[in-house]
């Protein structure tokens, strides 16, 4: 019943004075009672503020007014010099209230043409005994199992005082600072919430005004929600720019992210720059519009909530480009933005670019493949039809294009080497394609010394073609066959001229090869006369048949001419002759 009728005294007095006022200044514009209260107990020193937004109403910096302040009790004016009330800007601050001071007080503004008023209300209660609870106190909630802040509800006076210190109370405990509670100026910190850190807080303000020092305070009934939430987090756009096609749709999400438990209480907006102003306007929600934001999508993931808006264009304009598209996520602790931006599209060369690099290194892989496998084909190719890019072998002092060399010591095997050596090169060699071949045996002079013939036939030689077979050069007569032609041997060993190893049978026990001759193989290899090969549409029909050792494959043949010597007709010049 007393609070009741403490709002029914209020009230009357509040028409009445102000029916008072009214007589005296008629043409005031009244805002009525202003909704926040000042709360004190006796003894503090509680400002009360004029709560007329003097801004809003007119420039202060250009415009002359007053601020007078009357009790509205009594309808008075309340002077400067009041024992109890000093008047200090456009707040009215009581030095040492008590409960008679309790009641409306209306600010008045006056400029020489305007007036205006509103009311403030000022509840001065005492505690009571042995509680140190204040009677009124405003409310704050904050969320478990992560840190969050009170603010202290006396940070509007900061401006109007001077020297504001704060200390905060948990429950009439002054907090000093700790790993849990950590005071900041007119904030406090709390670390790591739990449910048990629920309560009454004080926060205490002492300040000094016009050199006379003063305090006030006021309780926060803080309340500890378990459903909690973090701070948006902007996912896209993230200063992004876009290359788009003018004419075409287009259509882009903002992508906001609020981890934790509970309703989140954020907006999701689109804005762009103005291209006259500069400054930033809400996209439009209307659909029908060519530039809109569609409609907020809401979706809640193990980790907490995704908000996806998004903005489409119709058909993208030229105005669109090189404009700042923002996308906003609003909630009480704060704004976190993202932004992109459009751009016009160019000719894509990417790929055009793609597709003949493509083509080039799928050409170059296919003529390497071709190279290696046609390698043979391809040289005595160019040999037949350019010719002229080839040096010719006329005057440098040669007589023969090979020397043929074979073992000719034991019978069976080494046999099947001499005919081959004897009838089938020259047929092919000579009789075809008109290489000249020295033969031991066939050209050189009766009664000659055999180291004279070999050293002479191959000094006047291009290559030597030694050939083998399984058993000629694997016995100890063929070891001393090649040592005693000591030309042949040094050829083998010194490397001095071009050799090629014509294999006439498979050898299986390749150990059992000189040593000269085998290291000679792993280095270059030996031409088959007994594989076996495919047969290709390139082969020389002449010589299609079935192989054998004694009649090789055209493949064979081919790779015996691609290691003779080249016939060119391109002559070398004397550069100094000129």
């Amino acid at each position: 019943m007393g609070r009741l009728s403490l709002v029914f005294l209020l009230t009357f007095l509040q028409e009445t004075e102000c029916a008072v006022i009214s007589d005296k200044n008629e043409s005031c514009k009244d805002f009525g009672l202003a909704y926040e209260r000042m709360f004190a107990t006796p003894g503090e020193s509680p400002l009360l503020e004029c709560p007329l937004q003097i801004q809003h109403l007119f420039k202060p910096a250009e415009t002359l007014y007053n601020v007078t302040w009357y009790d509205m009790r009594s309808g008075s004016e309340i002077a400067d010099g009041h024992p109890s009330v000093s008047l200090t800007g456009t707040s009215l601050w009581f030095l040492n209230v008590s409960q008679q001071n309790q009641g409306t007080y209306a600010c008045v503004v006056r400029t020489q043409s305007q007036c205006y008023r509103q009311a403030a209300v000022l509840v001065v209660s005492r505690m009571s005994s042995g509680n140190c609870e204040r009677p009124q106190r405003g409310g704050q909630s904050i969320s478990a199992r992560v840190n969050d802040v009170l603010s202290c509800p006396l940070r509007r006076y900061f401006r109007s005082v001077d020297q504001p210190i704060i200390q905060w109370y948990k429950n009439c405990e002054p907090l000093r600072g700790d790993d849990k509670f950590s005071p900041n100026k007119d904030i406090l910190i709390i670390r790591d919430v739990q449910l048990d850190d629920a309560g009454f807080y004080t926060c205490r303000m002492s300040f000094s005004l016009g050199g006379v020092s003063g305090e006030m305070a006021e309780s926060i009934d803080c309340e500890v929600h378990d459903e909690y939430l973090e701070n948006p987090r902007m996912i896209e756009p993230v200063n992004e720019i876009i290359k788009v096609e003018w004419g075409s749709s287009f259509r882009k999400n903002c992508v906001v992210v609020v981890p934790g438990q509970g309703i989140p209480m954020v907006e999701v907006l689109w804005k762009v720059q103005s291209r006259e102003t500069l400054e930033e306007d809400f996209i439009s929600l209307n659909t029908s519009h060519r530039v809109h934001q569609k409609a907020m999508n809401e979706s809640r993931t193990e980790e907490g909530f995704v908000l996806v808006r998004t903005l489409s264009m119709s058909d993208v304009s030229e105005e669109d480009f090189y404009l700042n598209f923002t996308c906003m996520a609003v909630n009480s602790r704060g704004a976190p933005t993202g932004q992109f931006s459009l751009i016009p599209e160019g000719p894509n060369f990417i790929l055009p670019l793609g597709l003949l690099l493509g083509s080039l290194a799928l050409l170059f892989v296919i003529g390497v493949l071709l190279c290696t496998i046609f390698k043979v084909e391809l040289a005595l190719w160019v040999r037949t039809l350019f010719p002229f890019l080839y040096k010719t072998t006329d005057g440098d002092g040669k007589q023969y294009d090979a020397y043929i060399a074979y073992p000719r010591v034991l019978d069976g095997s080494s046999e099947k080497a001499e005919v081959f050596a004897m009838n089938t090169l020259p047929q092919v060699l000579e009789g075809r394609y008109g290489y000249k071949l020295f033969i031991l045996g066939r050209d050189g002079l009766p009664g000659e010394a055999v180291v004279d013939v070999v050293q002479d036939g191959l000094s006047r030689c291009r290559r030597l073609l030694l050939l083998y077979t399984a058993s000629s050069l694997c016995s100890s007569e063929a070891l001393e066959w090649a040592e005693q032609q000591t030309g042949l041997y040094r050829a083998l060993v010194e490397n001095s001229m071009s050799i090629v190893l014509l294999e006439l049978e498979e050898i299986r026990e390749p150990g059992r090869l000189p040593q000269s001759v085998l290291l000679l193989k792993k280095k270059q290899g030996a031409l088959q006369a007994w594989k076996r090969r495919k047969r290709w549409m390139c082969w020389d029909r002449k010589l299609e048949g079935r192989s054998t050792s004694l009649n090789p494959s055209a493949r064979f043949w081919r790779e015996v001419r691609y290691h003779m010597p080249v016939r060119g007709k391109a002559k070398e010049r004397n550069w100094f002759s000129f």
